[in-house]
This record gives structure tokens, C-alpha cells and sequence, in this order.
């Protein structure tokens, strides 16, 4: 009896911790969440490819309204088209993350420029560790879902995905999360979108992405380093082919740890100099994709604002299959030692 007495303070605190941690921490992020995919009304825009046209004739069509929610923002043309906007009349609003990492004094610099023309402007919603997120609103009618920022070396050098996007939900969503991050309020994402986002849902969405695939699951991705994601991919790869296309280490080298790991999961891993892989990108059976400006670490999907977006429609999902293949034949292998 008196061994009972010493150990139960023990058991009570033991209870106490293990109660709380499966009572609020492993329901912020649920296990499983199936997002159907928009099949209608997009359209893939690809980097270098592209380069800055089409977002800079979108800001000029504007009739009334310009939402800019973005990481980071300094290419010229980008910049001159929104203030051009402003001059029309137009409302432009611009969020830019006030302490990114490897681009220190661009946005102050784009700051000041927007400010002094006009431009309403604001450091995004320190709530998140950091807001990563890469959306434009125009109009509210439609919408950008980048993996890029607005840089010059996003539109000339990186591989990175745009989709235009103008399903009305869709839309909403993201100029949703737009007026409540500049608000400083909560969002509370809706159940009936295509649309995913971090903190809230991203996890739970690109974990059933991965989850659902059959036959092979392919990704470009600069950054990957989410112990869960990993472990999921690693699981994934002894049923599945798994391929996977990363910065070369010279880029990136802090991704080599995890590559060592995952490689010898049996995920098959090539890296790439040029273009330079900045995308976020998730092909599942070529029958699902993901695309957005959440990258696959914890940081990323649990902590910080981003946005992405579930896609099924066909004419796109060949295209990302098709650019993949390319990228991927003009990779090296990564062995590791």
C-alpha cells in the first residue's frame, strides 16, 4: 500500500499529461481529410515558361479590387502594375511577410514604393510564425494559387506552378482568408472547397492526398523534412512508386538527411540545379493534385499561413504529368553515401 502512495502522484501527473495531449493536440491536426478536387474552370500557368505576363495583364484588367497575400514581392513589372491599378482607381491592398528568410529588405524596400504611391499596404498577421502564402484576388472573381513568389528570379530561374482559378468557392475562400488575416481575425475554413491552408486543414489534406494513391505518387518540392510526411511517404513507397525531385544539395544540403532516409525507404529521389525547384507540388495516380505554397515540413503545414489548392481536372493534371517527366529526365539520381 505505501508503494501505491509513492507512485500515484506519479500516475495522476502521468494521466493528467497524456489527456491533454490526446484530448487538444492530436485534434488540431485530424488524420484524414478528403478534399474532392476542382475539375472545372483553371488554368496552369508554369515557371520559367510563363514568366510575368499573365499575372501582370490580370492586375491590369482589375475593375475594382486587388488582394495581394504574399511572401515575398520586389519584381518591377509586378510592382509598377499595381501601382498602375491604383492609379485607375482601383482598391489595391498588398500583405507582404514582414521577416523572411533570404530576403531581408525587399519587402520594406516594395513597402515604402507602394506606400508612396497610393497602395494600402500591411506587414502580414503575426499570429503565424510566418506567412508564406502566395494568393492574389482580383476583383473577387478570381484568383492566383501560387507556389511562387513575386520575384523576379521566381518568374526567370524556378520551376513553379500557377493556377488561375475562377470557381466562385474557391474565390471566396481565399479573399476570405485575405480580409481576416489583415483583420487579425481567426478563418475558419469551409468544408465544401477546394481550397486547403495552414494552420487548419493542410496537413490533414495532403496526408490523404499521399494516403489515397494506388499506384505512384510523384512531387517536386524544395523543402521536405515533416517527420510524419516522411514516414507516410516511406510507407507509401514499399506498395506504390514514390519519386521525388529536389534542389540539388549544393542548393539545398538541408535536405540530405531526410533523403538519406527516404531513399532508403525506397522512394526513388533525383535533384535538379536548373531550374532552380521551388514548387510545391503532389501528383497522386495522375488522378489528384496538389498545388500551393505549402511546403512539407512541420513548420510549414502546422504554424504558418499558406494556401493550396486540390485539383482533378484532367487537361492540368497532364500537363503537371508531363512537366514532371521532363524534369525528372533531366535530373541526377541522388545516391547517397
Amino acid at each position: 500500500m505505501s508503494f501505491f502512495k509513492k507512485i500515484l502522484p506519479t500516475l495522476i501527473l502521468s494521466l493528467l499529461v497524456y489527456g491533454w495531449y490526446f484530448l487538444f493536440f492530436q485534434n488540431v491536426h485530424p488524420a484524414s481529410l478528403n478534399v474532392l478536387g476542382a475539375n472545372t474552370n483553371l488554368v496552369l500557368y508554369q515557371q520559367p515558361e510563363s514568366g510575368s505576363k499573365p499575372i501582370v495583364d490580370a492586375i491590369g484588367s482589375a475593375n475594382k479590387e486587388v488582394l495581394v497575400e504574399v511572401y515575398l514581392l520586389s519584381d518591377k513589372d509586378i510592382i509598377n502594375a499595381l501601382k498602375d491599378a491604383e492609379d485607375r482607381g482601383i482598391k489595391v491592398m498588398v500583405m507582404m511577410e514582414e521577416h523572411p528568410f533570404g530576403g531581408a529588405g525587399l519587402n520594406p524596400k516594395t513597402k515604402q514604393t507602394l506606400d508612396e504611391n497610393g497602395v494600402i499596404t500591411k506587414w502580414t498577421n503575426p499570429a503565424f510564425a510566418l506567412t508564406h502564402e502566395k494568393a492574389i484576388v482580383i476583383d473577387g472573381t478570381y484568383a492566383f494559387i501560387m507556389t511562387q513568389n513575386l520575384t523576379t528570379s521566381a518568374f526567370s530561374k524556378n520551376r513553379e506552378y500557377d493556377i488561375l482559378d475562377t470557381n466562385q468557392r474557391d474565390v471566396s475562400e481565399i479573399r476570405n482568408i485575405f480580409i481576416a488575416d489583415w483583420d487579425r481575425k481567426t478563418f475558419s475554413p469551409s468544408g465544401n472547397t477546394n481550397i486547403i491552408e495552414s494552420p487548419d486543414n493542410s496537413r490533414a489534406a495532403l496526408t490523404t492526398l499521399v494516403n489515397d494513391a494506388r499506384e505512384t505518387i510523384d512531387i517536386e518540392a524544395e523543402n521536405i523534412g515533416d517527420k510524419m510526411f516522411i514516414g507516410l511517404l516511406s510507407k507509401k513507397a514499399r506498395s506504390e512508386r514514390v519519386r521525388l525531385i529536389v534542389p540539388s544539395l549544393s542548393q539545398l544540403a538541408s535536405n540530405e538527411p531526410k533523403l538519406i532516409e527516404l531513399i532508403g525507404s525506397g522512394v526513388r529521389i533525383k535533384t535538379i540545379s536548373s531550374p532552380y525547384m521551388h514548387a510545391k507540388m503532389i501528383i497522386s495516380d495522375n488522378k489528384k493534385a496538389y498545388i500551393g505554397s505549402i511546403n512539407f515540413s512541420s513548420q510549414s503545414m502546422d504554424e504558418n499561413r499558406e494556401v493550396g489548392i486540390i485539383i482533378t481536372q484532367y487537361d492540368i493534371l497532364q500537363i503537371l504529368s508531363t512537366t514532371f517527366e521532363n524534369d525528372w529526365s533531366k535530373a541526377k539520381t541522388y545516391i547517397a553515401y
